[in-house]
């Protein structure tokens, strides 16, 4: 996407052409605003602004893999309150890595000699490897930019959370001679984790050290083996089936091979002498994968391998499943395994180990590897490789004017950015991918409150994220108030590549959220029933998500690809599901998708001007809240509270209305921007009112089939029917039978 450089950044330094503009607020470090070309050097204030000190960090030009010991930092400061031109002179300072440099800009301003609140204090940060975490925790780091200085190859410092393991400690494994063995005892990585399970739906559930070579992860050994010839699936993830009766009993366990036919059962069998062994599984539904220990592996009297497993949700009839964490399935190039026991890295390189040229780290980092609190405000990251944690990438918690730009976070655990209460924040110009839960989480803003965000989220790439945990970890995660999605991509996700608000985003909700200019392709390729852009409206939130704006948005190949499970359902580019309401959906083009857009249930959702190219259906709807889901509004239910599960709260749709419009801390201001919302139960409820859908354009099909509306009871003409009956219209919308 472009980046264009006339847009004013944070009120605090507008670029045009070539030229800086400083205003009255202290200006950060110029050359790190836009991702290509990176512009180089500290910009210090003219003379007339003498009184702001200025501090820089640089580093020394170094080689790549440089560890960040061996690596000079230069600080720049001049002392406070001179008051002359003379006060720009720089006072040079050296510190070998960066926790020393943040230490002195704390030293400094407590014993007085900088004042970051009227300074203009900039970190440079030359090439080189830094395995360290960054702590951005003290009042004195506001307003101070942490600026890269990339090497004459264009690669970006690297700020990582790993623990290298020389390669000299590596031996050949006398079990296999392709597959390498080192000791981690000694190097720095006592804790290294472990498998974990967790909720289906709500958590990562990864805690485990991962493994790099050379900047990319490695995988867990496992079985089936990954497969990156598979044409149906973009990360060559493969599963096998389960076996369970189709009675209902509650299966925590399958049958899987027959031993006598399958010649793959023998291998499961070993697995019962296996210290830790682990399951992923898709159990219950074809849109919730959950990691489960192997507690129990036996052939029975036919033949058929059991296993039995704990920690997931039951186990439907032809689950998809895979075994992890198996030293014994060590068995292709990329796997590794660890022996938290033992603390032994086994390692099956894709090539034989160099070591005068391979690196491997472990990811290693608990928690961040670049952490910023709510201690701190108006800081910037710029220019950076942030790589190897165990947990996530940059964490900003209560950060109010945080920038993120052009920062490059990969190969971390958990999550790549997480953004959470940051008002104002600005995340730009990233790239993240190859993480094992979601790339960006972006939440600022409370619903109740209406009190405002103000983040912009703008032209980052987000890729290959849900690398560990497969559901409900989305390229970019959202929710709060009054904020702007604007120009990302993502892509190659196995689930959503956008989700948020609703009962997702608890607290922040989503309100008047504009997401524009936004690329999402190849989402949902392993789910069904699931969205690339995905909100929900359960817990009481269906009906105060309002003023949301999806537009001028592209949709590529939003579609199942990789196989089924459990269920047979859909796959939708918008998925307003549970009868989430009051969105705007204009401009968008959807190409190749299953559906393009769906709307379950819910009011005032307006589906307009939108392009649909060889789709399957342009639109489904259906009318949840007037049957199955209907005890979630008036009159099946009337408890007027806030939304939500707690004591309290309600998950009563039309009572959480009524309350954010009459009893809120915000109800004046809700009333007076939604007066519908006062009088909703005596207003159509359940009944997906005041929606229409109109103005589209459609043309071409979807393995030979193309509808423009879809519902519970058929297709068309049929849907037509019901959707008149249920206030939703439907108008001047055109169908081409090829594409233009």
């Amino acid at each position: 996407p472009s980046r264009d450089p006339s847009v004013a950044h944070t009120n605090t330094l507008t670029a045009v052409a070539s030229t800086v503009h400083f205003t009255p607020r202290t200006a950060p470090c110029a050359g790190f605003r836009f991702r290509r070309p990176v512009r180089e050097g500290c910009v210090y204030a003219p003379a007339a602004m003498a009184m702001r000190a200025s501090m820089m960090l640089a580093l020394a030009t170094t080689p790549s893999f440089v560890q960040g010991g061996a690596v000079t930092v230069r600080v720049d400061a001049n002392p406070t309150g001179s008051g002359s031109a003379e006060a720009t002179t720089p006072v040079v300072e050296s510190f070998t890595t960066l926790a020393a440099a943040r230490q002195h800009i704390i030293a400094a301003t407590v014993d007085g000699r900088l004042d970051t609140t009227d300074s203009n204090v900039c970190v440079k940060i030359g090439p080189g490897r830094y395995n360290e975490a960054l702590q951005l925790d003290h009042p004195a780091l506001s307003g101070v930019t942490w600026e890269g200085v990339p090497a004459e190859d264009g690669n970006l410092p690297i700020i990582s959370g790993g623990v290298e393991v020389p390669v000299s400690l590596f031996e050949p494994w006398a079990e296999h001679k392709e597959i390498v063995v080192a000791s981690l005892s000694g190097i720095g990585a006592s804790d290294l984790g472990g498998m974990i399970s967790g909720d289906a739906v709500a958590e990562c559930q990864h805690d485990k050290v991962g493994l790099t070579l050379n900047g990319e992860s490695m995988v867990v050994a496992r079985w089936p083996n990954i497969d990156l010839d598979d044409p149906n699936t973009p990360d060559g993830w493969q599963w096998t089936h389960a076996r369970v009766g189709d009675d209902d009993a509650i299966h925590y366990g399958f049958k899987s091979m027959n031993n006598v036919s399958d010649p793959d059962a023998a291998r499961l069998l070993r697995w019962s002498e296996e210290s830790n062994p682990w399951i992923h599984i898709y159990a219950e539904w074809d849109w919730a994968d959950a990691y489960a220990l192997v507690t129990n592996i036996s052939e029975d009297a036919d033949g058929y391998v059991n296993l039995e497993y704990d920690g997931a949700p039951a186990c439907k009839p032809y689950a998809r499943w895979m075994g992890v964490n198996l030293l014994c399935e060590l068995d292709a190039p990329g796997e590794y395994y660890i022996d938290e026991l033992t603390e032994t890295l086994y390692l099956y390189p894709p090539t034989p180990l160099d070591a005068s040229n391979d690196v491997v780290m472990l990811g290693y980092q608990p928690g961040a590897v670049v952490n910023i609190t709510a201690a701190v405000e108006n800081t910037t990251l710029a220019n950076l490789d942030v790589r190897e944690g165990r947990h996530a990438g940059i964490q900003v918690t209560g950060a109010k004017g945080v920038v993120i730009e052009n920062v490059t976070v990969h190969e971390h655990g958990t999550n790549g950015i997480v953004v959470t209460n940051a008002t104002n924040a600005v995340v730009r110009g990233n790239a993240v991918y190859e993480v094992g839960c979601s790339g960006i989480r972006a939440t600022a803003g409370v619903t109740a409150t209406l009190d405002k965000g103000g983040m912009l989220i703008e032209g980052n790439d987000v890729s290959r994220h849900a690398r560990w945990k497969r559901t409900y970890q989305p390229g970019i995660f959202w929710g709060g108030v009054n904020n702007t999605f604007r120009n990302n991509n993502i892509s190659v996700a196995p689930h959503n590549c956008m989700l948020g608000g609703g009962d997702f985003g608890d607290e922040f909700g989503g309100v008047e959220t504009v997401f524009e200019g936004n690329t999402m392709a190849d989402c949902t390729f392993e789910t069904t029933d699931s969205g690339g852009f995905y909100t929900c409206g359960q817990g009481g939130y269906a009906f105060v998500n309002r003023g949301n704006v999806l537009r001028n948005n592209t949709f590529l190949r939003v579609k199942n690809t990789a196989g089924l499970g459990v269920q047979i359902a859909s796959n939708q580019a918008i998925y307003f599901d549970d009868q989430m309401s009051d969105w705007l959906v204009t401009g968008n083009t959807f190409v190749e998708c299953q559906v393009g857009t769906f709307t379950g249930g819910g009011r005032r959702n307006l589906i307009t001007n939108n392009t649909y190219r060889n789709c399957g259906t342009v639109h489904y709807l259906n009318n949840q809240g007037m049957n199955w889901d209907n005890s979630t509004v008036y009159p099946q239910c009337d408890v007027v509270a806030p939304p939500g599960y707690d004591q309290g709260e309600t998950v009563c749709s039309t009572g959480a209305a009524t309350w954010m419009a009459t009893e809120g801390p915000a109800a004046a201001e809700w009333a007076a921007k939604w007066p519908e919302m006062i009088n909703i139960n005596s207003d159509f409820p359940g009944e997906p009112a005041h929606s229409s859908l109109s103005g589209n354009t459609y043309c071409g099909s979807l393995d030979g089939e193309s509808y423009m509306l879809g519902c519970p009871d058929g297709m068309d003409k049929t849907c037509e029917y019901e959707a008149a009956t249920w206030q939703f219209a439907i108008s001047g919308n055109t169908y081409t039978e090829e594409c233009p």
